[in-house]
């Protein structure tokens, strides 16, 4: 059951998300053209070689999806002469709209990381797959798996592949949760997490050898 505690938690990180969602939300016609208002107003010139009469629809048209806090955040820094090092923007000129869409992306990429890590959160506070028994589907996905373990193992154990250390409980016990794992539409980051760090051990040859000697061991029930 969910403590209050957590339950408390997860109200606040569902605030959060909606504020950042919010925050991520494609900038629009009317804070793109404050924008260009407020750059012009700080005494900054267009670009050469945009028509006047045609600026707000090409401008519009680059900054198409880009999130209105990345465009504010460039908006602000633009003004104040923070990109001087950056050679794609030119002091005192409003930057051509590529050049503004790639730097309001760039403003806007922590907003997008402190969302997927509040979701990640939430996420891990309140799983919401259930630890149902495994589909038919599912088990003839890991008996395939198994069987191509199996024959890799064999080959090495044919070419004359060193012999392994026995691999501790904890760790045949990790590859059976794995194994155990329900298929899910979106992937937990306790899971990413540990798939991530079976694809490490399977990337080293003596680690991949352990893992399939495991796998055979634990899922002999799926076979």
């Amino acid at each position: 059951m969910t403590t209050l505690s957590t339950r408390n938690r997860l109200s606040t990180l569902s605030r959060e998300i909606t504020a950042l969602t919010d925050r991520l939300a494609p900038a629009s016609d009317d804070a793109i053209l404050r924008s260009l208002n407020a750059m012009q107003t700080a005494g900054m010139t267009m670009p050469q070689g945009i028509d006047p009469g045609k600026l707000l629809p090409v401008y519009k048209y680059a900054l198409a999806g880009v999130p209105a806090c990345g465009l504010s955040a460039a908006t602000q820094k633009l003004i104040r002469g923070d990109y001087a090092t950056n050679a794609n923007v030119l002091l005192g000129t409003i930057p051509k709209p590529p050049v503004l869409a790639a730097l309001a992306k760039g403003e806007a990429a922590a907003t997008r990381a402190e969302l997927a890590r509040r979701r990640d959160l939430a996420e891990a506070l309140n799983p919401t797959v259930p630890a149902a028994e495994r589909s038919p589907e599912i088990r003839e996905r890991v008996r395939v798996r198994l069987r191509q373990f199996r024959a890799e193992h064999t080959a090495a154990k044919a070419m004359g592949a060193a012999p392994r250390e026995t691999p501790s409980p904890e760790r045949a016990g990790a590859l059976a949760e794995l194994i155990d794992l329900p298929d899910a539409a979106e992937v937990m980051c306790e899971q990413r997490a540990f798939r991530a760090g079976v694809e490490r051990d399977m990337a080293h040859p003596a680690g991949r050898g352990m893992v399939m000697d495991l796998t055979m061991e634990v899922a002999s029930d799926a076979a």
